[in-house]
């Protein structure tokens, strides 16, 4: 059975996967945030704005470039940003960045380089979002470094320097930090996605089971219906023990659904037969059961389980589908392999279902279990006008061609 929460709110499961993503992206742009806060540690220290107002227009600048830093940051750490999302956040870091390039050359300590600092930071950040708009970056703002060399301390080689230097290192070390949280996502992933496999896998194992016990049983209770219902004036007493028949076996089977909603169904080949040559007798079809008790020993048991279901839904497909007055199954041996045939005389014009029909979850389901085992389940009219489905060993039709 399922490990996590799926049988509970659907809500509260998205509640539990949402904190699960938030609680490890939050510690790792707190972690991000500590580190880029020298971008404006850094640039503030090394400028000496000339009077309280530009000392105070810097400040400013310097906030709005690091709300523009936790921006990217926060999208850097988000699971699937959207690209309206990234090239915003670049735009505006790097828009914010370009406001304070005059300031920072203006006012420069003698011999000292914030505004290429802060280009490295945000190099960094926007490498961070993408690979992509980190080149185009560093592209942009080592030019805009390489300029204000230029312009103001003739030092293109330490701007460059400095700036894409600074990149690289603060790069890496929120590059680790972000590829980490990936790698939790990612395995937060593969838990969810083997978490649905097995719901998925426990839905079908009940539909099946379901559909094989309920198909069977309500099959046989509505022809002893019809039976009782034919018996009702001619034969009061067989008509009642017929409807106790009846009574029984409802009860039976929503005991053996039951059983099957909890995966405590036992599939025995035995018992199986033996059910079906009652049932088809008492359909008043006459029935042959051609088997062997050391050819059913010899049998594996994954092989009698699949052989056990066949015979169910076939019997089940012949009360329902056929005609049939005669019915006889065969369980032999092909080599080393068991083979079982069940044939039956009811062939209709339209013709029965067939292995390979889409629709429903009889003998198409069948089909798929038995390829997955390496059995081959044929179904079809036979040279002699009558109905034949055959399990057999994938290798034993290959050897026969």
């Amino acid at each position: 059975m399922p490990r996590r929460d799926d049988v509970h709110e659907p809500g509260a499961t998205v509640r539990s996967a949402t904190a699960a993503r938030l609680s490890p992206r939050l510690t790792v742009l707190g972690l991000l945030m500590a580190t880029f806060a020298w971008a404006l540690i850094i640039p503030a220290s090394l400028t000496a704005p000339p009077s309280a107002p530009f000392a105070a227009l810097l400040v400013l600048g310097l906030s709005v470039l690091g709300a523009a830093v936790v921006v990217v940051l926060w999208v850097a750490v988000r699971v699937t940003p959207s690209s309206g999302q990234r090239l915003g956040s670049v735009g505006s870091l790097v828009l914010a960045s370009f406001a304070l390039w005059m300031p920072a050359y203006s006012w420069a300590e003698p011999g000292e380089l914030p505004w290429a600092w802060l280009a490295g930071f945000v190099i960094a950040a926007s490498a961070l979002v993408t690979w992509r708009a980190g080149i185009a970056t560093a592209i942009t703002l080592g030019a805009a470094a390489a300029g204000g060399g230029i312009a103001f301390d003739g030092s293109v080689s330490g701007n460059l320097l400095t700036a894409l230097g600074c990149a690289v290192v603060v790069w890496g070390m929120g590059q680790v930090l972000v590829w980490l949280l990936r790698l939790l996502w990612a395995a937060q992933a593969g838990r969810d996605a083997e978490s649905a496999l097995v719901v998925a896998e426990e839905r079908l194992r009940v539909s099946r089971e379901l559909h094989d016990v309920l198909g069977h049983r309500l099959g046989i209770i509505a022809l002893k219906a019809e039976l009782a219902a034919d018996l009702a004036v001619r034969d009061p007493a067989r008509s009642g023990a017929q409807s106790d028949a009846i009574r029984e076996l409802a009860f039976e089977t929503l005991a053996e659904a039951r059983r099957a909603v909890h995966g405590d169904t036992v599939a025995d080949l035995s018992a199986q037969l033996t059910a079906a040559e009652l049932v088809l007798t008492a359909a008043g079809k006459a029935a042959t059961i051609d088997t062997g008790d050391a050819i059913m020993a010899e049998i594996p048991q994954a092989e009698s389980t699949l052989f056990a279901a066949v015979v169910r839904e076939a019997v089940t497909n012949i009360l329902r589908h056929s005609d049939a007055r005669t019915v006889s199954i065969a369980l032999t041996t092909a080599g080393p392999a068991a083979r079982l045939a069940i044939v039956n005389d009811g062939l209709r014009p339209a013709g029965p279902l067939r292995a390979d029909d889409s629709g429903g979850t009889g003998l198409a389901s069948l089909s798929a279990r038995c390829a997955a085992a390496g059995l081959r389940l044929i179904a079809g009219p036979d040279d002699r006008g009558r109905f034949e489905l055959r399990v057999e060993h994938a290798h034993d039709r290959d050897a026969a061609r």
